[in-house]
């Protein structure tokens, strides 16, 4: 069975609070980082690898159409590599169809 939720979110009067309860190494524990703000993103990660699959990456990139805006997107590690897998997958399949149906009908 799962280990309880390492950040689960209490709304209380004063605003969410974060709670971390034992993660063993190597345990992907279903966390939403959407939710979560940049103050609990650094309380979740204080005491995580960042090899750790629990361990939350954001990563800053540029609005299209804006010059200053900036875009913040945050998962766990094994979020990203599993949208890596996804994103390669797909790549490798429209290339092999894209391939197979280049033929040169001259």
């Amino acid at each position: 069975m799962f280990a309880m939720l390492a950040a689960s979110l209490l709304f209380t009067a004063a605003g969410p609070v974060v709670t971390t309860a034992p993660v063993s190494a190597g345990e992907v524990v279903a966390v939403d980082p959407k939710k979560m703000s940049q103050a609990q993103i650094r309380a979740h990660n204080a005491n995580l690898q960042r090899t750790d699959p629990n361990y939350i990456r954001c990563v800053r990139s540029a609005e299209i159409g804006s010059l200053v805006a900036r875009n913040f997107s945050c998962r766990t590690v094994a979020q990203w590599d599993a949208a890596d897998r996804a994103g390669n997958e797909e790549m490798r399949r429209v290339a092999d169809a894209m391939s197979s149906k280049a033929v040169n009908s001259n």
